[in-house]
């Protein structure tokens, strides 16, 4: 007996000591993988490139007229190995950059300021970036998406999880850009028929009365549950927005919200649109930073907020923009210009993470000759679902298609 009691702790002896042989083994490979990543965290090289693609017709609002998806890729390369992609679209009237003049401000400005830099000192690196050039929030915006989908790699996440939420679908709109009426509502009735509830109408180039009788017939041809959101691009003033939106009630029409209606710079139009309209107004081009938020949001001067990565220079701004305006009562819409897949799939993430972001208007990604591509999400009818893979989804076999963008 005292032999067999032996020999079983002799046994269990050898089985201790393999486990905390193997415990070790397991620690100092989990103390050496920490090492590598903290010791190389730092940014190598940093590549850009122009990407061009035609749309499938030409996209029309107020402003300009659109005929292709111009953009620069942005792609970050850290010691370790790790790549991170990021995407920039200019827009004259808006942010007020070219493509020309992005693709200088990004090689020549900002690129020379972040390499070297480390990832792991995080709000210096993002206070370095959003600090290396006034404006041209896009060209900052490639660079900050490509920075956090190398965050997220490197915490092992999606870059939704790290934006804080699990991955779900989010349905976003779809905008029919200026055209003649036909054509118009023809295009209404073949969204319906895709699955899209929400259809986004851009008015401003012709008479008051006109547009007011076009968003009827839009409506005419739509049922109940589709409802409508009016985007004018600042092409009217108080009167002719009162005048339209009190027609519009009348008729009882479906309309989300109206999307501003008079000049960006016109606060005081924008705060008597709030106090006098019965539908909501929500403010695209008045609201590209965090400063603006607080100071229309102070003025109640908004009902609604467009956030868009173009504008305001990335994730982290975007994110303070919304939590600003949660904790004001004012729900947020995220949109886009006509980007990049890089871009729109961080903004899908982000979309998908941020409760208050209650509006999806993200139609980009149909209006390309190459949007049956997925890149970073995937997507059906109207439900845009951003990737669950590590990071922004682009360091994965599942990219496809990536010569459409070259």
């Amino acid at each position: 007996m005292a032999a067999i009691f032996k020999s079983n702790l002799t046994k269990l002896r050898i089985k201790h000591q393999n486990g905390l042989k193997l415990q070790k083994l397991a620690i100092n490979l989990l103390l050496t993988n920490f090492e590598v990543i903290k010791v190389k965290t730092k940014i190598k090289w940093i590549k850009l490139e122009s990407i061009h693609q035609p749309l499938k017709r030409p996209f029309v609002t107020a402003l300009h007229r659109v005929t292709e998806a111009a953009a620069i890729r942005a792609r970050i390369g850290l010691e370790n190995g790790l790549v991170g992609y990021g995407a920039a679209t200019p827009n004259e009237k808006v942010t007020g950059d070219s493509l020309k003049s992005l693709a200088v401000i990004m090689d020549e400005v900002i690129k020379p300021q972040l390499l070297g830099q480390d990832i792991s000192d995080w709000e210096k690196l993002l206070n370095l970036l959003q600090h290396s050039i006034q404006y041209n929030t896009p060209a900052k915006a490639a660079f900050e998406i490509a920075l956090y989908d190398l965050r997220a790699q490197l915490f092992q996440t999606s870059l939704t999880e790290l934006l804080g939420a699990a991955p779900r679908a989010i349905a976003t709109d779809y905008t029919i850009s200026i055209a003649p009426a036909p054509q118009i509502l023809q295009e209404a009735r073949q969204l319906v028929s895709q699955g899209f509830t929400s259809l986004k109408i851009k008015l401003g180039d012709q008479s008051l009365a006109d547009d007011i009788q076009l968003v009827k017939q839009i409506a005419g041809v739509c049922p109940d549950n589709v409802s409508l959101r009016i985007d004018v691009n600042q092409a009217w003033n108080i009167r002719q927005t009162l005048a339209a939106i009190n027609s519009w009630e009348k008729a009882n029409l479906k309309i989300d919200f109206v999307e501003q209606p008079v000049k960006a710079n016109d606060l005081w139009g924008m705060q008597q649109l709030v106090a006098k309209s019965a539908i909501p107004i929500m403010a695209d081009e008045s609201v590209h930073s965090f400063a603006d938020a607080r100071r229309l949001i102070e003025l109640h001067a908004c009902d609604l907020i467009n956030i868009k990565l173009m504008k305001t220079g990335g994730l982290s701004q975007a994110v303070k923009i919304n939590q600003l305006a949660e904790s004001a009562g004012i729900q947020c819409m995220i949109g886009c210009m006509i980007e990049a897949p890089e871009s729109i799939a961080a903004a899908i993430a982000f979309a998908a993470a941020q409760e208050n972001v209650v509006f999806v208007d993200l139609d980009a990604v149909f209006m390309t000759q190459a949007a049956g591509i997925s890149r970073g999400f995937s997507r059906h009818k109207n439900q845009l679902l951003p990737s669950s893979s590590v990071g922004l989804g682009f360091n994965t076999n599942q990219v496809r298609g990536e010569e459409a963008w070259n």
